[in-house]
């Protein structure tokens, strides 16, 4: 065996999506104190897209300006240079399809891997199930495979994405098939409509928006009604780019109540200078993280009981040709969106009897539907009912739950910590999982930046405890 196969420094990377993808693309670019061995384990075998930009639906269109959605650390406009590569010339503040930009993940992978000289990239069909320490061995980690496979690591990278949400309701076994769609991402989920249908949406979010833009363009649409617990839409996107350089955050430690106070003196700034609130929220997204980690628990806990929904339908806009289209089929009727909360649902012969609590809560209506989807939202909590990855990274020992139910505690660095607030192995985390401690953790941006760092600081560790490959 060649003496660099014995020096490889094996990197487990958990998740093809966008998150895994753009931390393989980043340890492949990234010079390395030894030579790289990277895996990269997902359970449905894509590699690029994920879930999020798998869609074929050109209805479907990026929340964020192309401009913006640059997969390299420190190069926002790569996207943009990718696109005129291919002969498209697309403006900064275009809105695209998702599925255009999984595309841009795959190349952007295999490009990576082609220039990548002595690194080694492997792509693994399966699903991580538990990580195990193992002192004995030439690397200090094992990632268990369902199939009772294992894989020796010196670093873990977990990159997991969303993680599944738990319905905000009971659902009865009895149903009829077909009747309650638990995900409408799953493949096969989302059956076109018959015709006459009628369509319940529990969220009225993004995901919402794009089953009911899908729903709406099927040959015979179904008349569809969208709930949440507020009945907000999320907000538009506006013309062109943000005006705002940066956001004037407040030196040292600050409360909830000066950061909101903050806020709105950035709204005068920004409409002095002919911009709106869009303006204030897209500045001061870099500056989240670092603001995040200065609330304590206390106004952490504030903010998520009263400002979160309001926060998210500013933060996670339309793309203006989206809102447009809602906007239209609100006005023919065809959606419909208010506030209310389910209590039940129940078969009553090939329907489902929906029990509606309305948002002030002062009364009861059942409705009778054809179909009920869940579009609540990914779940944040790791401590109940979570991947059994996560389970078992718990009950070891290896990770520690946010005491907020969002994600792991991490470090700045993207270390994962132990109980006792310590990093306990070599497992980083990329993306959603850093919820709880950076509050910015799921978009393009975000992610790119975690793995550019968690990228840096494996390949500056050397072979560390690499054994014989």
């Amino acid at each position: 065996m060649a003496a660099t196969d014995r020096r490889r420094l094996r990197v487990a990377i958990l998740g093809g999506g966008a998150a895994g993808t753009l931390a393989a693309v980043h340890l492949l670019r990234e010079p390395a104190a030894a030579p790289l061995e990277i895996t990269l384990v997902d359970r449905a075998g894509s590699f690029g897209p994920g879930v999020a930009y798998a869609t074929a639906s050109p209805l479907h269109l990026l929340n964020v300006p192309a401009g913006r959605m640059g997969g390299i650390s420190g190069q926002p406009d790569h996207f943009l240079r990718w696109l005129r590569g291919r002969g498209e010339e697309d403006e900064a503040g275009s809105f695209l399809s998702r599925g255009t930009y999984g595309a841009y993940l795959a190349d952007l992978l295999d490009a990576a891997e082609a220039a990548a000289g002595g690194a080694r990239l492997l792509r693994r069909r399966g699903e991580a199930v538990a990580v195990r320490r193992t002192p004995d061995a030439p690397s200090p980690l094992a990632v268990e495979l369902g199939a009772g496979e294992r894989l020796a690591a010196d670093h873990v990278v977990l990159a997991l994405g969303p993680l599944p949400g738990a319905p905000p309701f009971p659902v009865p076994p009895d149903l009829p098939p077909g009747a309650y769609v638990a995900d409408p991402w799953a493949e096969g989920a989302l059956a076109p409509p018959r015709r006459g249908e009628s369509v319940l949406i529990v969220g009225s979010g993004l995901t919402m928006v794009d089953v009911a833009l899908a729903l709406a363009a099927a040959p015979a649409p179904p008349s569809i009604r969208a709930i949440s617990r507020h009945g907000l839409l999320p907000r538009d996107h506006g013309p062109g780019l943000t005006r705002l350089d940066c956001f004037r955050a407040p030196p040292g430690a600050a409360g909830l109540d000066s950061l909101i106070a903050v806020f709105f003196a950035e709204m005068t700034r920004a409409a002095a200078i002919g911009g709106d609130w869009r303006d204030v929220v897209d500045s001061m997204r870099p500056a989240v993280p670092a603001l995040w980690r200065r609330l304590g628990v206390a106004d952490r806990r504030r903010f998520l009981s009263t400002l979160h929904r309001l926060w998210d339908v500013h933060r996670f806009r339309m793309a203006p040709a989206v809102a447009a289209r809602v906007e239209e089929l609100r006005r023919e009727g065809q959606l419909e969106v208010g506030a209310g909360t389910v209590r039940s649902l129940a078969r009553r012969g090939d329907r489902v009897e929906v029990v509606i609590e309305a948002g002030d809560g002062d009364e009861t209506v059942a409705l009778l539907i054809d179909r009920v989807i869940n579009c609540s939202g990914a779940g944040t909590d790791v401590s109940g009912g979570a991947p059994p990855l996560l389970a078992a990274l718990l009950a070891d020992g290896l990770a520690a739950a946010d005491p907020l139910g969002l994600g792991l505690e991490v470090d700045p660095d993207g270390a994962a910590l132990d109980p006792s607030g310590r990093p306990s192995a070599p497992i980083h985390v990329v993306g959603a999982l850093r919820l709880g401690v950076e509050w910015e953790a799921i978009g393009v941006t975000e992610i790119r930046d975690h793995a550019a760092a968690v990228a840096r600081r494996i390949a500056a560790a050397g072979t560390g405890g690499a054994g014989p490959g």
